[in-house]
């Protein structure tokens, strides 16, 4: 892996999403991994021509998997040319980190996510720690490439199982912890039903529940691809800590906004989110939000 990287490393960042393309059609379009189910999804969220939305999913997707592979073939400072924070966010991020409590941070597969962490964590750099809990790939040789990738460029990994407590600790030493809340949460964890993206999905309460008690705020930041190819971090919600006071069903509200939050997110960019994820597993069909 190390010595692909390399070798797309040498190719120009313009060329990240020509080859995305390529290997979007060959995954979507010829082998057609999850295409159907991808085309179902969007169909029910209302997303208009399925068909030619779901084959821009799989490029976007398949330029990022060559984005990741040009910023491992490079020195760390050359992602700063190609991913930016949005107007106003570094600002609303050091306010929110200014009470001390830390920060935790819900964020989703959307635009590159793995690079708008890295771009996040060399934000952090020389502050506090940008902790993202995460899951192993069931491939070890390319979950190790992911792993130390990340890694290197200042990201701390908390592996999913046994992570509480470490995310406890990180938060109470100040730091910014970052969870994905679009993954249909373990059936053994704590979660909420409700329609997301016109369907019924379980809705992961662990981000609530971590920030009240650590009562820390929390700020939802997703990531944009832009039409130049570059990407942008944007935040596009934020809970005050004091928000999360009030027991269990201040703990449902905040998770569902977060999760409005993302939907909004999704339906403005759809062919930058992960529609091949098995996000509704045992949901039920329902009426689309307005």
């Amino acid at each position: 892996m190390r010595a692909v990287a390399w070798l797309v490393g040498l190719l120009p960042w313009g060329a990240m999403r020509v080859l995305g393309s390529a290997l979007g059609a060959l995954a979507g379009g010829v082998l057609r991994i999850r295409r159907r189910a991808t085309e179902a999804a969007l169909a029910r969220a209302g997303v208009a021509a399925p068909a030619r939305t779901a084959a821009r999913v799989y490029a976007s997707l398949g330029a990022s998997v060559f984005e990741l592979l040009w910023l491992a073939g490079r020195p760390a400072d050359a992602l700063d040319a190609h991913v930016a924070f949005s107007p106003g966010t570094i600002a609303r991020l050091d306010a929110l980190l200014a009470g001390g409590r830390g920060l935790v941070i819900a964020t989703a597969h959307t635009g590159n996510w793995d690079l708008a962490a890295c771009a996040a964590a060399r934000w952090l750099r020389g502050r506090v720690g940008l902790h993202v809990v995460t899951k192993r790939l069931s491939w070890r040789a390319l979950d190790r490439f992911w792993q130390r990738l990340r890694a290197d460029r200042g990201v701390i990994l908390l592996d999913a199982l046994g992570a509480a407590t470490r995310v406890r600790d990180a938060l109470g030493a100040g730091g910014v912890v970052a969870l994905l809340v679009d993954q249909a949460p373990d059936p053994a964890r704590r979660a909420l039903p409700s329609p997301f993206l016109g369907e019924v999905a379980r809705h992961d309460l662990a981000p609530a529940i971590l920030a009240a008690r650590a009562r820390a705020p929390i700020a939802v930041v997703l990531a944009r691809r832009l039409p130049d190819g570059t990407h942008r971090v944007e935040l596009v919600d934020a809970i005050d800590a004091a928000e999360l006071r009030g027991g269990r069903c201040r703990v449902d509200a905040v998770a569902l906004r977060i999760a409005a939050a993302v939907e909004r997110f999704v339906l403005a960019t759809p062919e930058q989110w992960l529609w091949l994820h098995r996000r509704w597993k045992g949901g039920a069909t329902v009426e689309r939000r307005s």
